[in-house]
């Protein structure tokens, strides 16, 4: 059986900033009553517990290396350590679909909270009114939530996808975190209304933004993307994680495509993370190209142990709800911490 990536719908990409939502809201009563609620209670027990009050683990061992012990959702859990020290001097870009920008989105969250994830479910029967059920309001919102971290999202959609744009800059200039999201759907062009020189000259706080103007300044295939507009950014990444996502007709198809990408990040000094695609909630797999690429890339993030997440943590065939997302990328900052990933995280003293 071959699964076919369909379009979210405003339903679904409501659905998984619902969590988002209600956790923000949780962290405002939780700073009054911090107090109170801390008696009795472990930094598992909270949402919100106080980042710099915890006991921290080395990043690099806050997830497993080797899933032969694996064999449950909750032998995953039990592995895995939420207490990871906040980073500083992060400069990671991720390119992918909708998978891959559900990652971005939370790492940000994560660091624009001081070292928070937001990994419990609560329900907010008040938060589809909040905002109107368009792509617009969907970037417009999740824009919001991370100042001032993300000035501007640079994001526009049409019915046509092939029309769509959704690309984000998150830097945190206290602890010089920066994180980039290029939209890449498919074998459908990578488009930025960005100027890859304005950018370098400006810095991120000074990006534009209109969704109403289809126009956009550079339409690129994903080698293209790498060498005229990742390559060019200053400072220079360090890693780049990408991710065909699930669309059954990509470049990733093409081998000769898989090597051009890599090629290009060799020759510009940024290390290559491949990310297999998740497993869906019907336990499918679209990922022809995992293999190969794993072999190919600087590192692979082999995200096979989704096959353990339950159908409840699913919001629809592909997207997972918390703390899914949270998962993902503290196996991330486990890979990028090791002596394989190279990165040397500072953190808070």
């Amino acid at each position: 059986m071959t699964f076919q990536h369909k379009a979210e719908s405003p339903k679904q990409r409501i659905s998984v900033f619902l969590f988002i939502i209600a956790a923000i809201s949780f962290y405002c009563v939780f700073e009054i009553v911090r107090d109170e609620m801390m008696v009795g209670k472990t930094a598992q027990d909270l949402l919100f517990a106080e980042p710099r009050s915890r006991e921290l683990t080395t990043t690099k061992h806050a997830f497993p290396r080797d899933f032969s012990n694996i064999s449950s959702y909750e032998d995953l859990i039990h592995a895995a350590d939420f207490n990871t020290p906040v980073p500083h001097d992060l400069n990671l870009v991720f390119m992918g679909d909708s998978l891959t920008r559900y990652q971005y989105l939370d790492l940000a969250f994560y660091l624009s909270r001081n070292g928070t994830w937001f990994n419990e479910v609560s329900d907010d029967p008040h938060i589809e009114a909040r905002y109107e059920l368009s792509w617009n309001s969907f970037y417009a919102y999740t824009d919001e939530i991370l100042r001032p971290y993300e000035q501007l999202c640079d994001c526009a959609r049409k019915d046509n996808v092939h029309q769509t744009r959704e690309n984000r800059y998150f830097y945190d200039e206290m602890h010089n975190n920066r994180l980039v999201y290029l939209q890449k759907l498919g074998k459908i062009s990578f488009r930025t209304s960005w100027n890859i020189s304005h950018i370098n000259k400006h810095g991120p706080q000074f990006l534009v933004n209109n969704p109403d103007n289809f126009k956009v300044a550079q339409i690129m295939n994903w080698t293209d993307s790498v060498e005229k507009f990742v390559c060019n950014l200053i400072p220079k990444p360090t890693h780049f994680i990408f991710n065909s996502g699930w669309w059954f007709d990509n470049d990733f198809n093409r081998l000769a495509a898989q090597e051009e990408i890599v090629r290009a990040l060799r020759e510009c000094n940024i290390i290559s993370v491949y990310k297999t695609t998740t497993i869906s909630k019907s336990r499918n797999r679209i990922e022809q190209s995992r293999e190969r690429m794993c072999q190919m890339a600087d590192i692979c993030l082999n995200v096979s142990w989704t096959r353990f997440v339950p159908q409840e943590f699913y919001l629809d065939e592909v997207h997972f709800a918390p703390p899914i997302y949270s998962l993902l990328n503290i196996h991330l900052l486990s890979m990028l911490t090791s002596e394989e990933g190279g990165l040397q995280i500072a953190t808070e003293s």
